[in-house]
């Protein structure tokens, strides 16, 4: 905080912000415990865009129905994502599909043309497992497929109204995640070597490039090739080569009853190219093989997640990069877990760091502080995978820009200097971070050696409850050498001061949701001075991309030997904290002089905010929601003489799609001069007739401010139905898409992520203590544990689809208490009401991978109790 702030003069653990909560919940309605123990009891909320395949492997779960055909297809919402399991007879974990198999899963569902649909396949890197989407109109023609190989299925509608989505086991057995999203930018996430019937490509011609071998095997690829129907006029190993099918596999292929099933004969011809692609591409003589495709001019983004990375567009990171890209002279101490050295959208950005885990027990790395601060992973047991925390957060400041991988870093040119003090379970100590706040600063530390160039930005995504007043002294000598500190506030959803972030000197971070609303999980109170966004998993896909409300960022994934780099969804203060120390690295590459007392004044001031709360600095914002295109003109306008930035007037609304999903009444946008100068609104509309109708809640003279959108569905028929907002200025129109779905009589309009297991596990161990099952009622699962023991527990939510006796695996919903990517603690001594918490399907971005890079054994989630546990019916 900018103002004095509290010191607490104790010792205490530095845990990731919120890791280390205390109990906040509320008393329950109980007598005050047994002798035998107490009761916790609560509720797990579910958005109302997720839903649950109705037939999976689970053998506990209610099995009523079933979405095996065409005929019988799961009617589900739009915009959704929806878990499921499907295997072929005899694959997967024993259970109610593996003899007999469930090999097709069927959604009905109202598109809009246009409309994006993604699978991603949790298991899809593993030999042996391979999962398809299907796209079929209204009388049961299949008009579209995706057949690929590998974690990723895409489609687009290509006209309105019914469909079916079918989700089809070829091989193997596996969880998957479908979402339907608005197709709001490029969707250029999806896999480049994807195969789409409606892709253009000509029939029956393959582009091959054999693996490296010697002139003996030559006539060996050559046999097999011919085996595989293939056949050239220009062989050449070295090169790729043009392949086509030779006339009696077309010929074989043509026979097939399988093209009953399309809407054209064209259609069929395609499906029966892309299937022999699907036998080249498996066999060892072949590196690569791809359809000889049709060229078209059409531009391609180069950061393919940013179009998810919402977060930037609200607090109007593209107007600051029109001012400035950063700079590689400014550099950012992250303290955390260490970073990936080697992930592709951080190679290049990275300033040499240290590691200054003191204790090799908790270090993971097996010794003490070292010069290598590389995130070391390791995974403890096979009921946790790692969290890359520290990576997640360098993503954020610095992930590589304009590069064509993965995400956009705050700043394109921001280097991160990779500091580690986090260890096992993500905690740390105190004097270990003190030590890598002395090195970042350029003061005297335990490693005997400060860096080439120090630090400009620290920042803390870390926490605990107490820490020692000579910490602050190692914050004051930081400051006092030009450093500015920033830390999250916290995730126990309280108002108790979190330590660092609650120091003197020290900027407090609280997260925000896409809704510019106060994340649930987020700490508050009279400690905070600027607001960011952290995300929130709660909320039903507030824009309509089809992803979570979170914040898309770097990561690894070491559930196989060697570590894969990847992008993952994650939500709190810990990736609040990062932007703002993103955007003052923006501002120190247009103002090298600015100081910690500069950005303390800009912030009291409100010149590099958004008041989003009450008149003037509050509670749950501080002073407000970080603007960095205000930030970057702020920091340049503190140099003496003119501006070294002028910057024309845009408008600019926020969010920039919207998706009422089925029970949606009213959603808030935020209309704002993205740039400089002067514009005013003059004119908005919105198609749909009287469905859509626009207000101003709380505007200037210039008609900029908050606006709320307001459905009537009243005379819609049961359908889903688009339409667009537009916002015309007397400088330039911005258009927001919309999204809504008029639910059917018999139609839920709320969630169901599936049935699921309600762990009380042990923090140090992860032991499952006791087990709750429970349907869904209403969008939520309401619980009571009852006899339970004086401890401290986490709380651990999820579905076991696959039937392995592990909740959370990859492609099952999950949620924590509070928050899954950071667990709170529960200190158990009288009878419990918590808080709600959420739980949802959580989708990771595991790119590039292909079926030989994965070893069989991946990421287990928590145990279920598979002899005892407590059934709650709906």
């Amino acid at each position: 905080m900018i103002f004095l702030k509290w010191l607490i003069s104790i010792v205490f653990l530095v845990l990731i912000a919120g890791c280390n909560s205390s109990d906040n919940s509320s008393t329950g309605s109980g007598t005050g415990g047994s002798v035998s123990g107490f009761s916790v009891g609560g509720r797990l909320i579910v958005a109302s865009n997720v839903a649950a395949d109705v037939d999976t492997n689970d053998l506990n779960a209610p099995a009523t129905v079933s979405n095996n055909q065409f005929a019988t297809a799961q009617v589900i919402p739009n915009p959704v994502m929806v878990g499921g399991y499907v295997n072929v007879s005899g694959s997967g974990n024993s259970g109610r599909s593996r003899n007999a198999g469930d090999v097709s899963d069927f959604y009905a569902v109202n598109l809009q043309r246009g409309q994006l649909a993604m699978l991603f396949i949790a298991d899809g890197s593993r030999q042996g497992i391979d999962l398809d989407l299907y796209l079929y109109d209204n009388q049961g023609k299949i008009i579209d497929a995706s057949i690929n190989e590998g974690m990723n299925e895409s489609l687009f509608s290509r006209q309105s109204g019914a469909h079916v989505i079918e989700v089809r086991a070829e091989a193997g057995a596996s969880n998957y995640v479908l979402t339907l999203s608005q197709n709001v930018g490029t969707s250029s996430d999806i896999d480049d070597r994807g195969s789409r019937l409606s892709d253009d490509f000509a029939v029956g011609e393959l582009i091959v490039q054999l693996a490296e071998s010697d002139e003996a095997d030559l006539t060996v690829q050559a046999d097999v090739l011919s085996a595989l129907g293939l056949q050239t006029q220009h062989f050449d190993r070295s090169r790729r080569m043009l392949f086509t099918l030779d006339n009696n596999t077309l010929q074989t292929l043509s026979t097939s009853s399988v093209c009953a099933d399309f809407a054209s004969e064209a259609l069929c011809d395609k499906y029966k190219t892309l299937m022999q692609l699907k036998q080249v591409r498996q066999h060892p003589a072949v590196l690569d093989a791809s359809p000889n495709h049709l060229l078209h001019a059409h531009r391609i983004p180069n950061d393919p997640f940013f179009e998810y990375q919402w977060h930037y567009k609200m607090m109007n990171l593209p107007q600051a990069w029109d001012m400035t890209l950063g700079s590689s002279e400014v550099i950012v101490a992250v303290v955390d877990t260490g970073v990936l050295l080697s992930h592709p959208d951080l190679r290049g950005k990275l300033a040499a760091g240290y590691d200054f885990i003191s204790d090799p027990a908790i270090a993971k790395d097996g010794n003490g502080i070292d010069s290598n601060p590389d995130d070391p992973g390791g995974k403890e047991g096979r009921e946790a995978s790692s969290n890359f925390h520290g990576t997640h957060v360098a993503g954020t400041i610095a992930a590589a820009t304009n590069n064509g991988v993965g995400v956009a870093g705050a700043g394109w040119l921001t280097r991160v200097m990779p500091l580690r003090v986090l260890g096992r379970g993500g905690s740390g100590r105190e004097y270990d971070t003190e030590q890598a706040i002395r090195f970042a600063a350029g003061l005297p530390n335990d490693s005997r050696t400060v860096p080439t160039q120090r630090a400009d930005i620290i920042n803390l995504s870390l926490g605990g409850s107490r820490i020692s007043s000579g910490f602050t002294e190692a914050i004051n000598q930081a400051r006092a050498n030009g450093v500015i500190v920033v830390a999250a506030s916290g995730n126990d959803g309280s108002n108790a001061p979190t330590y660092p972030a609650a120091l003197d000197g020290v900027i407090s971070v609280s997260a925000v949701s896409l809704s510019k609303e106060l994340a649930y999980y987020s700490n508050y109170g009279s400690t905070i001075d600027v607001a960011a966004p952290g995300g929130d998993k709660s909320t039903p896909d507030l824009d309509g991309d089809g992803r979570p409300d979170q914040i898309a960022s770097t990561f690894g994934d070491d559930s196989s030997v060697p570590t894969q780099y990847t992008y993952y969804y994650q939500q709190g203060t810990s990736m609040a904290a990062p932007h703002v120390s993103g955007v003052i690295a923006l501002m120190k590459a247009v103002n090298p002089d600015l100081t910690p007392g500069d950005v303390d004044s800009l912030l009291r001031s409100g010149q590099i905010t958004d008041d989003i709360g009450r008149t003037g600095r509050d509670d749950q914002f501080g002073y407000g929601l970080i603007n960095a295109r205000k930030a970057v003109a702020a920091a340049s306008e503190l140099l003496s003489g003119p501006p070294r930035v002028e910057l024309s007037p845009s408008l600019v609304v926020n969010p920039n799609s919207l998706n009422f999903g089925v029970s949606t009444q009213t959603s808030t946008l935020t209309v704002s001069n993205g740039g400089g100068g002067l514009l005013s609104v003059t004119e908005i509309t919105a198609d749909g007739g009287n469905v859509i109708s626009v207000r101003p809640l709380s505007v200037d003279g210039n008609g900029l401010g908050s606006y709320q959108v307001s459905l009537n569905r009243g005379n819609l028929a049961p359908g889903t139905y688009s339409a667009t907002i537009v916002f015309r200025s007397t400088v330039n129109t911005v258009r927001v898409p919309l999204i809504l779905q008029v639910a059917a009589q018999n139609q839920s309009t709320t969630g169901d992520a599936g049935y699921h297991y309600i762990l009380l596990v042990q923090p140090d161990t992860l032991e499952t203590v006791k087990e709750i099952q429970a349907s869904v009622r209403n969008g939520a699962y309401s619980f009571r544990f009852t006899n339970v023991p004086v401890g401290t527990y986490q709380m651990i939510a999820g579905t076991d689809a696959n039937n392995d006796g592990y909740i959370c695996d990859s492609g099952e919903a999950c949620g924590s208490y509070l928050s899954l990517d950071q667990p709170s603690t529960i200190d158990v001594g009288r009878d419990m009401t918590l808080a709600d918490f959420a739980t949802t399907f959580n989708v990771n971005f595991l790119t590039g991978r292909s079926a030989d890079e994965s070893s069989e054994s991946g990421f287990r989630g928590y145990s279920r109790l598979m002899t005892e546990g407590k059934r709650v019916q709906p």
